[in-house]
Formats: C-alpha cells, sequence, structure tokens
C-alpha cells in the first residue's frame, strides 16, 4: 500500500487503525516501521478489583528483531513475573552466592579504581578545572 505524507507531516491508516499505538522505528536508510504496541501501566492500581499485569506470550507482540525478545526471554519473564515475593527472594540470594567470587571482585575493582560514575565525575571536574585556566 503506497501512503503519501501530507503537508502537516501526517498520513492517514484508516479507521481500522483508529486507536491503536505504535512504536515508530526510524532506520538510518529512511525507513520508518509502525510496529503495532499495547500499553502496560507503569504504576499499576494494587486494588483487588485491578487485574494483575500479565507479559504477552506471543513474541509477535514485540519487535524482536534484535534478539532480545525470543520466545523463551518471554517465557522466562513470564515464569518471574509468576513467582512469589519469598521465591523471588530466595532465587536473588542463591545467584548472590553462586556469584560471589564475581561480587567480591568487582567490588575489589572499585575500590582500587572506583567506579565508572565516580571517574567521570573526578574527569569532569579536571574538564572544568582546565576550561577555567585556559578562559582566563
Amino acid at each position: 500500500m503506497l501512503k503519501e505524507v501530507g503537508a502537516s507531516g501526517q498520513i492517514s491508516l484508516g479507521k481500522k487503525y483508529a486507536g491503536q499505538l505504535f512504536d515508530v522505528v526510524f532506520y538510518p536508510d529512511g525507513r520508518v516501521e509502525l510496529v503495532p504496541m499495547k500499553a502496560v501501566p507503569a504504576i499499576q492500581d494494587t486494588t483487588a478489583a485491578s487485574a494483575p499485569a500479565r507479559v504477552q506470550e506471543e513474541a509477535g507482540t514485540y519487535r524482536v528483531g534484535d534478539g532480545w525478545l525470543t520466545p523463551e526471554r518471554l517465557a522466562a519473564r513470564k515464569a518471574a513475573q509468576e513467582r512469589s515475593p519469598q521465591e523471588t527472594e530466595r532465587l536473588a540470594r542463591q545467584w548472590a552466592s553462586e556469584n560471589q567470587g564475581v561480587i567480591d571482585s568487582m567490588n575489589q575493582h572499585y575500590e582500587a579504581v572506583g567506579s565508572m560514575g565516580r571517574r567521570m565525575y573526578e574527569w569532569r571536574k579536571k574538564q572544568a578545572a582546565a576550561n577555567n585556566t585556559h578562559s582566563h
């Protein structure tokens, strides 16, 4: 289907698509892709009357071209959403226990060289001081 963009920068898709949400993807080669989306509220109503949010199980609902939202990842999201808070806490403790060596190594690294945020802060401070010196 060929559509022309009007003088105001808009196109009309027809009443069939009225009210639908689309993610607009702009590609470097000039292509524009409209991907149908479903909105999920960022803040959920926690009253008993509200239904819990559900993860969309169909990979086709998502843009999967970058491999991020594969069917396996969608299944993992759904499984994670269905865990109890106690199970989530147990799994977090298990992960931390299994990765304690790496965690300790990273903590030692950050103690030695500083975090990326701290290093950026110091670098910017030096840049500002250098700029103030050169401007006078």
